[in-house]
């Protein structure tokens, strides 16, 4: 992987991980806390997210070999799920992947920073499929760990967001955060698309060789 890959890959999983679609869950349950307790949940949250997607680097490779899964396949799946995403931030929606009956009532509750928050709607299906195609995509230790970079420097990136979450929605308000989410939601479709197109050239290797 070489540094524009890096690039390309850190943005991707940035646009994926999707920072300000957590904010308004960030917001409501975070209603009565302090802003030092505000603080503390958006940290954790970070903390949270950065270790399932290191997690999600070290056993994805090992884990698509234990089932028997091909990356082209793999590549389909994510795209496929990676583009009902994208659908839901440009409708401006929340996803319907990311969050399950029980999982909003969890939203609801006065604690969250680890779930909902960081997974499944922050480091969800989404982001996790992602990370594991790059992972098969660049093999080797090296690679790994430059995945790793890029998974810390996200959570970081979340850090910043989620801590200054009350100042962020003064800054912009909803309105703002709309326009930004729909903007990624072009973004990721672009790159579910990319990625379906690779999975099927994968599993059908007589359609490139037709090109």
């Amino acid at each position: 992987m070489d540094f524009s890959q890096f690039v390309n890959q850190f943005i991707a999983l940035l646009v994926i991980a999707n920072p300000l679609s957590a904010l308004p869950a960030v917001l409501r349950l975070t209603r009565n806390q302090t802003l030092l307790e505000k603080r503390q949940t958006g940290l954790t949250c970070a903390f949270a997210v950065g270790v399932i997607l290191l997690i999600s680097v070290w056993i994805g490779s090992p884990l698509l070999l234990l089932l028997g899964i091909k990356l082209p396949a793999f590549q389909v799946a994510g795209g496929v799920v990676l583009f009902i995403l994208a659908l839901s931030m440009l409708n401006a929606e929340e996803s319907p992947i990311k969050q399950t009956v029980e999982e909003v009532k969890e939203r609801k509750s006065e604690s969250g920073a680890i779930v909902p928050l960081a997974i499944p709607i922050i480091a969800g299906p989404g982001a996790i499929s992602s990370i594991i195609v790059d992972v098969n995509q660049f093999p080797g230790l090296f690679n790994q760990i430059v995945l790793s970079i890029s998974a810390i420097l996200v959570a970081l990136v979340m850090g910043v967001i989620l801590y200054f979450s009350a100042n962020l929605e003064k800054m912009i308000g909803s309105s703002g955060i709309n326009v930004i989410n729909r903007l990624g939601g072009l973004v990721l479709a672009a790159i579910a698309i990319q990625s379906l197109t690779n999975g099927v050239m994968g599993l059908f290797p007589f359609l490139a060789q037709a090109q």
